[in-house]
């Protein structure tokens, strides 16, 4: 057996691995009742009984649109310090990187309760909760954010992009958001979605800070424990399902960016 059938195959274990989860979860959805080797019978209540709440798709989107703000903000934020390094001050990089790993050493609940007995009831803009939720979310995905674009920045090295349009006449301003930011869309994708992820699938941070002014698909799955398996199981399967479309419509459009840079027929 050659090394691209291990390679195959290789992967096919690690996809059936992960598949076999989804797919019980999915078929437990469809039951009436599985207590024995097969399962008594079919229905589709319990897709009409989620899809008919009111609050199931409310929390849905509260739950994408909490996220577009930090990824953003913590994006922008690592983009300029990494870039700032590279080109000016490269001793700073480890430092950078040693402050944008440290919320890995710290737990959510921690963080989100801190952050509540500091700000709240204070005069700040800071008590009002989405801020806090906001800010929280910046520093709980800034490692999964800073290792995606610093990945992506090494790779497309800036220096010699930078070199290259400054001998064509190009300003740094200008260079910079014309080929170092469109050449870094594949790991702002990747940060994002993995940022997205995070966010979306959090549920004691949001719990602590918003409580139940701001309900999120999260909340509505730990709620729905007192229903039956087969409701959560259909909320589970909606959730990854609405992961999954995002993650597709994200790599399409970065696939269809990277087909666009090909080269120019001239007539």
């Amino acid at each position: 057996m050659n090394s691209r059938k291990k390679h195959s195959l290789l992967l096919a274990a690690v996809a059936f691995f992960m598949l076999v989860p989804i797919v019980v979860t999915g078929v437990y959805s469809f039951v009436t009742g599985w207590q024995e080797i097969l399962p008594r019978g079919f229905t589709v209540e319990y897709y009409r009984q989620v899809f008919s709440d009111p609050r199931f798709w409310p929390s849905v989107a509260n739950g994408l649109l909490i996220s577009i703000l930090p990824i953003g903000i913590s994006a922008f934020f690592v983009i300029l310090a990494l870039y700032s390094a590279i080109l000016y001050y490269p001793k700073l990089d480890r430092w950078i990187q040693s402050l944008c790993m440290l919320p890995h050493t710290l737990k959510g609940v921690i963080l989100a309760i801190s952050v509540l007995s500091l700000y709240a009831g204070s005069p700040t803009p800071f008590r009002n909760r989405i801020v806090m939720l906001t800010c929280i979310y910046c520093i709980i995905i800034l490692p999964y954010v800073y290792q995606g674009i610093r990945n992506n920045l090494r790779a497309i090295n800036v220096r010699q992009l930078l070199e290259a349009a400054a001998i064509l006449g190009a300003g740094k301003l200008s260079a910079f958001f014309r080929i170092v930011v469109p050449n870094m869309l594949s790991g702002i994708l990747v940060s994002s979605l993995l940022g997205m992820s995070v966010i979306f699938s959090d549920y004691v941070v949001v719990k602590i800070i918003a409580g139940s002014r701001y309900i999120t698909a999260q909340q509505l799955l730990y709620n729905a424990r007192i229903q039956s398996e087969q409701y959560s199981s259909v909320i589970v399967l909606v959730l990854f399902s609405i992961i999954l479309l995002v993650s597709a419509l994200a790599y399409s459009l970065n696939r269809r960016k990277n087909s666009g840079d090909g080269p120019v027929n001239e007539e």
